[in-house]
């Protein structure tokens, strides 16, 4: 009878697994981004140190004369190693992330990096499931079926990119500071391991979780209450483990290049953007002493097209050389330091009009190429990769990405409101306890939270938001599935959630 069982869930797993990768099915391929390609050769930079091996996602040094040339304008089609260290390293491109998308294209076509990642969330949902009291099965089902379904989390299961993770991180987070039971030292050790691995694939996940960290703090802080201790010591500990990873790549492309890897300086632009950091200049150049007053004349300019445009006069760090890009980099602090202070409220307003149109802000555009992304893709991915990426549905504007869209929309608003209604006790048969609730305005928070720092710090785009909006859909899965246990349940199941909940409620008080 056990292993009937076992093999029925082995079985129910693999089907969830490959449920959740749909878009991808449906485009004939995962989903690639211009981004993807920096990943890979993050991963295949390292790998070559280490065992001197290549893919055809990076030259040979001997036969790079056209990617040396495409290079000084930022176009270069496939780069040698040596090439790739020209203008510096630079940080922010997750090297542990770009394993998984490394490990796809050595096996060739990349579907085995996209089930890795819908793995992923399987294991996110069980670590919620059993932290919150429920019974796994057949909850990781229903909840499962649901996400899958009413949810643009299987879009970020299929993209060649860690978007996903960052959903991951603000999950593991509001769980966390949302239980006050005590836990065993199996969930925390799940829950340290799954929460620094999503920590370690992006950046932005680890402001979301500082700033969620910070804020929890505070407020338990103004309640005089650490009951949920146990759960601010998990993520300040994967925090911690995530700086020290990034501190040991930092240190490995310094001993192997000889140079300083790069902050990208994101906060630079989005002021420079914004219009504060450009008055400021105006203001201060020369006197000020910043790399910036070289650029007043060109300015204000897009934060992305500061970042990453390839035209002189119109753009700033792609086409500087590695010792000017040092020198933005270093004095980005310092920068923004100065601008707040020249204008408080300006930097304020404008912070404040970015979060909210970020989080506003969630389509699934990102997953249409059109035709500059076409191009773009064109004249800088190598080959192997472009006719998987022509093959597919995005690729040729045959994939409803406005119905999806629009579709997302209503279910996520759909979500909240039927969170809001549940926990005003207007809905009648749902039960949300003081967990859930409080699951619920942590999840908002998160949303919040992650909106600044990707509105706010970065440029706004759709993705940034959507890649954690999934997180709604879930809480009101969790909700609807205590109706849908309590229809098909056994005792014993109910019995065992209800007497973890009352421990909840015990704690709290």
């Amino acid at each position: 009878m056990r292993e009937q069982v076992f093999i029925l869930r082995s079985i129910t797993l693999v089907g969830l697994v490959i449920l959740f990768i749909w878009p991808a099915t449906l485009n004939r391929g995962p989903f690639f981004y211009l981004d993807t390609r920096s990943y890979i050769r993050s991963a295949d930079a390292a790998l070559n140190k280490i065992a001197h091996t290549r893919t055809d996602w990076t030259a040979e040094d001997a036969n790079s004369a056209e990617g040396q040339n495409l290079y000084d304008v930022g176009q270069a089609k496939t780069r040698s190693l040596k090439e790739m260290t020209k203008k510096g390293i630079l940080l922010g491109r997750s090297l542990y992330w770009g394993l998984l998308p490394y490990i796809g294209a050595i096996t060739g076509n990349f579907w085995l990096t996209i089930l890795l990642q819908s793995a992923a969330i399987l294991v996110a949902i069980y670590l919620t499931l059993r932290t919150l009291g429920y019974p796994v099965w057949p909850t990781l089902v229903f909840v499962s079926v649901g996400l899958a379904l009413v949810s643009d989390a299987p879009f970020y299961a299929s993209l060649l990119l860690p978007d996903l993770f960052v959903g991951f991180v603000v999950l593991g987070s509001v769980v966390l500071i949302a239980v006050q039971r005590p836990m065993g030292r199996k969930e925390i050790g799940a829950w340290y391991l799954f929460l620094s691995w999503s920590l370690l694939c992006h950046d932005a996940g680890i402001l979301t979780a500082a700033l969620l960290l910070g804020v929890a703090a505070i407020v338990n802080l103004s309640r005089r209450s650490w009951s949920n201790w146990r759960g601010l010591c998990i993520i300040l500990l994967a925090l911690i483990t995530a700086s020290a990873g990034q501190s040991l790549v930092a240190f490995g492309i310094s001993r192997s290049t000889h140079q300083a890897p790069l902050r990208i300086p994101f906060l630079e632009a989005r002021l420079i953007a914004d219009g504060p950091g450009t008055q400021y200049l105006r203001a201060t150049c020369p006197q000020s002493h910043f790399t910036l007053c070289e650029y007043v004349k060109d300015l204000p300019m897009p934060s992305e097209e500061f970042l990453w445009g390839t035209d002189p006069g119109k753009s700033i760090y792609e086409v500087a050389s590695y010792e000017r890009r040092r020198d933005l980099s270093a004095e980005q602090l310092r920068f923004v330091m100065a601008v707040v202070r020249y204008d408080p409220a300006g930097v304020l307003r404008t912070g404040l009009l970015n979060t909210w149109g970020q989080f506003l802000d969630f389509s699934l555009s990102n997953f249409d190429y059109g035709a500059v992304f076409d191009d773009m893709m064109e004249r800088t991915f190598p080959e192997s990769a472009l006719v998987r990426i022509r093959a597919s549905a995005a690729y040729r504007d045959k994939l409803p990405v406005a119905l999806f869209s629009v579709l997302v929309y209503v279910l996520v608003i759909g979500s909240f409101i039927y969170l809001l209604l549940a926990c005003l006790t207007i809905l009648p048969g749902r039960n949300v306890n003081g967990l859930l609730k409080r699951v619920f305005v942590w999840a908002f928070a998160g949303l919040v939270l992650s909106a600044a720092v990707g509105g706010g710090i970065s440029f706004a785009q759709q993705r940034y938001q959507a890649r954690v909006v999934w997180i709604i859909p879930l809480v009101a899965l969790l909700v609807e599935s205590r109706r849908w246990i309590h229809r098909h349940g056994d005792s014993a199941v109910l019995h065992d959630a209800r007497e973890k909940s009352a421990d909840e409620e015990k704690v709290q008080a």
